[in-house]
This record gives C-alpha cells, sequence and structure tokens, in this order.
C-alpha cells in the first residue's frame, strides 16, 4: 500500500512541476513580447527626437538672425544623416510649404517647426543630396537662407 501511495506522490509531484515550468514559460513569454514592444517604441520615439533636435536647432538660429542687426551672416552646419539615415530638410517658401516653417522628413516621420520670421526664398535639401549647410544673413530686415 505504501508503494502505490509513493507513487502517487512522485506523479502528482512531476505533474505539480510540469505545471510550475508550464506556467513560468507562458509568464517569460508574454513579459518578452511586452518588453519587445517597449523597446520598439522607444527606439522610434528616438527618432523623433533626433528630428525634432535637428529642426528646433535651426529654427533657433533662424529666429536669432530675425532679432539682430542688418548685417548678421552665420553659417550654420547640418549633419549629412541623422542616425545613419537620409532625411530631407525644407526651409521657408518652397512649393507647398509656408514662408514660416521648418520641415523635417526622416525615416517616415514628418517634424514640422514654426518660425519666427518670413523666409521667401527657401531652401530645400533632398534625401539623397549632400547637406553641408546653411547661410543665414540679414540684410534689409529680412532674413535670407542659402545653402553652403
Amino acid at each position: 500500500m505504501e508503494k502505490r501511495e509513493m507513487k502517487k506522490r512522485k506523479a502528482q509531484v512531476a505533474i505539480e512541476f510540469v505545471t510550475f515550468v508550464g506556467i513560468s514559460i507562458v509568464l517569460l513569454m508574454i513579459f518578452l513580447g511586452i518588453s519587445a514592444y517597449y523597446l520598439k517604441l522607444s527606439y522610434e520615439r528616438e527618432s523623433v527626437q533626433t528630428a525634432e533636435d535637428l529642426a528646433k536647432l535651426v529654427k533657433n538660429e533662424i529666429n536669432i538672425a530675425a532679432f539682430v542687426e542688418n548685417g548678421y551672416t552665420r553659417n550654420v552646419d547640418l549633419p549629412a544623416k541623422l542616425k545613419g539615415e537620409d532625411y530631407s530638410i525644407l526651409i521657408g517658401k518652397i512649393s507647398t510649404s509656408e514662408k514660416r516653417e521648418i520641415v523635417i522628413n526622416f525615416v517616415g516621420l514628418e517634424v514640422l517647426e514654426q518660425l519666427a520670421t518670413d523666409i521667401p526664398n527657401g531652401v530645400q535639401f533632398t534625401t539623397a543630396e549632400p547637406k553641408t549647410g546653411i547661410k543665414l544673413q540679414k540684410i534689409a530686415d529680412q532674413v535670407q537662407v542659402s545653402k553652403l
């Protein structure tokens, strides 16, 4: 009789162990899925932040040029790529954009910043075009933007 009870206990322990291991694997898979989702979100947010940072840098430089005296000149370097990816940038009045906008397209994202002044003759760098920088000048109370 004791041998039978001993076998039943061993069988019960084995079933409980297998159940515990199965539940642990399911919980691990759920945890890994959630972690991968949040990691993907953080990488996407990092891309958005990179484009926003460049847009704010250019915006600040143009806004400074708008508020200083005539004769102001400044060269602003642009990165060739953002995080190893090509991007395009539009500054001022170009076809569909407004005179007070900076538009950056980067890995399917579009970042827009509003300027404090009109840029009637804008500048556009396309995705494949090499980007060296822009030249800002204030002439006759008007900010001029040109490629370097």
